[in-house]
């Protein structure tokens, strides 16, 4: 099976769970990485001066979409993908920093960021029914008690 297999296997799993279980912001990042894909695939011819314009375009949008809706949906698991698209948005740049064209290393460089955004949406699926499951918990007399500390936790009293 190859990288590419295995990986659309994985989002195959992944996102369906995001867009049926999660919140308005999941479901916004998640159609966000779709669309960013299919843009990718029909814009991938698009060069200019060597640098692949129309790819770079395509990861800047996702990027920036991606950043809006960490800002507005507060889940943990947008802000890292919005992170890991903003280092492959950013290797787009090598290829005018080096003599020669780090043609290979760019394209790894991408397959890199797309297998760390697919592991992110199974974060995205845990973080979805956590929260679930800390809300049917505060429904049930626990609250969350954050105590001004780094992390929250389940009260009961």
């Amino acid at each position: 099976m190859t990288v590419q297999a295995l990986l659309l296997a994985a989002n195959a799993v992944a996102f369906p769970l995001l867009l049926w279980r999660g919140r308005r912001a999941d479901r916004l990042a998640t159609l966000a990485i779709l669309a960013g894909a299919a843009v990718s695939h029909l814009v991938s011819g698009l060069r200019w001066n060597g640098v692949y314009a129309g790819l770079f375009a395509a990861d800047v949008l996702l990027f920036v979409s991606l950043w809006i809706a960490a800002e507005r949906g507060g889940r943990w698991w947008i802000v890292a993908a919005a992170g890991f698209q903003l280092i492959g948005t950013l290797g787009h740049l090598a290829p005018l920093l080096a003599q020669e064209r780090l043609v290979w290393a760019h394209f790894t460089l991408m397959w890199a960021v797309w297998a760390l955004i697919s592991v992110t949406a199974f974060f995205g699926v845990w973080e979805v029914e956590a929260d679930r499951r800390y809300a049917l918990e505060g429904r049930h007399g626990a609250e969350m008690v954050d105590g001004g500390g780094a992390g929250a936790a389940a009260a009961v009293e």
